[in-house]
């Protein structure tokens, strides 16, 4: 069960399935995505997303035997038709994410939270790669993102070890952008949505596709792709109302 929560342009995503540790089954999956897709819409109201867990877990990852049996092929069909959806909305869309980590999350529920664009746990937060304990493979992202995050050595003997990893320890090897005291969670996010909510939106999109396209490109091919959206930018309405906004302030 998802539940979303507007307020003064911070939408709020919650897993709220606490009797199953909000365990994400494909119709949880496509609810996620459902309710991502809506607040990324120019006329949702919202100007940034912060998903969260309900009760003191944020989510026990995914629920693979709610795929059902069937041969291989099909069920990588479902897999993909429940997490690239997700991706989508988060990766493709025009507003910036926080995952707000609660509680402990496990497996896939990890590679969810590290497909928004800031991560902020609380200190008791842990995170859990359990996958090598069920002879199963890191999903839901994360064979990408964890070592392009903490490298790959790290990434290897985590998922490869099964390891139990802290919120402090994830902020010091750099998978999270923050780790802050369990009561100020939900302040210490506010305060950033609030931030982001308060630039330039239009934004937010590109400079998430330009950080993407740099890992494969050359750096004469960056700043060439660079200086293309630059120039579309420059020329939009958004930046010279902002740029108007920023030479007021600075005057005298």
């Amino acid at each position: 069960m998802i539940v979303t929560e507007l307020v003064e342009g911070i939408a709020t995503v919650r897993l709220a399935a606490p009797q199953t540790a909000n365990a994400l089954d494909p119709a949880a999956f496509d609810e996620l995505a459902q309710a991502l897709q809506a607040l990324q819409r120019e006329d949702s109201g919202a100007r940034a997303i912060v998903l969260t867990g309900t009760g003191r877990v944020f989510s026990a990852g995914a629920n693979l035997d709610a795929l059902g049996a069937s041969g291989a092929d099909e069920l990588a069909a479902r897999i993909q038709a429940c997490v690239l959806p997700v991706h989508a909305a988060l990766a493709a869309g025009r507003l910036p994410t926080i995952a707000a980590v609660n509680g402990v999350a496990v497996g896939g529920a990890i590679g969810l939270a590290l497909l928004c664009d800031f991560v902020v746990a609380a200190r008791s937060a842990r995170f859990s790669f359990a996958f090598a304990r069920l002879g199963l493979i890191a999903d839901t992202g994360l064979t990408a993102t964890l070592p392009r995050l903490v490298g790959e050595a790290r990434a290897r003997a985590w998922l490869m070890g099964a390891a139990e990893v802290d919120a402090e320890a994830a902020a010091a090897a750099g998978m999270i952008h923050r780790c802050v005291p369990d009561a100020e969670l939900a302040e210490h996010t506010l305060a950033l949505a609030r931030e982001l909510a308060a630039l330039p939106g239009g934004g937010f999109a590109h400079m998430r596709a330009a950080l993407e396209r740099a890992r494969l490109a050359t750096l004469p091919d960056q700043m060439a792709y660079e200086a293309q959206v630059q120039a579309h930018r420059v020329s939009s309405e958004e930046f010279r109302a902002a740029l108007a906004a920023f030479m007021a302030r600075r005057r005298p």
